[in-house]
């Protein structure tokens, strides 16, 4: 994605049936370099009446107030769970 436009549309596409709250929660760990951020999260929420947390990591570079680069880490496995996708993950990965 390179555009807000392009991010607007990926976050609106994910919508996901039966998850009644999702957001992330965390905090941002200083660096040495003032152009890198990096911010250890987990989205939180509750899905199908279960509580749920998927573990994340996004180490961006941002330069003029614009992300420039960004690495995002997630426990895809988790996600695969809460979001009712594991049978799905697992028959790919077989």
């Amino acid at each position: 994605m390179t555009s807000r436009a392009q991010l607007r549309d990926h976050f609106a596409a994910a919508r996901i049936t039966g998850v009644d709250r999702f957001e992330p929660v965390g905090h941002v760990h200083e660096t040495a370099d003032p152009e890198v951020v990096i911010y250890e999260f987990s989205y939180v929420g509750e899905a199908r009446g279960e509580s749920f947390a998927i573990p994340c990591l996004f180490v961006t570079r941002v330069r003029d107030g614009h992300i420039v680069e960004s690495r995002d880490y997630a426990d895809h496995l988790a996600q695969a769970r809460v979001f009712g996708r594991l049978s799905a993950l697992v028959a790919a990965l077989s």
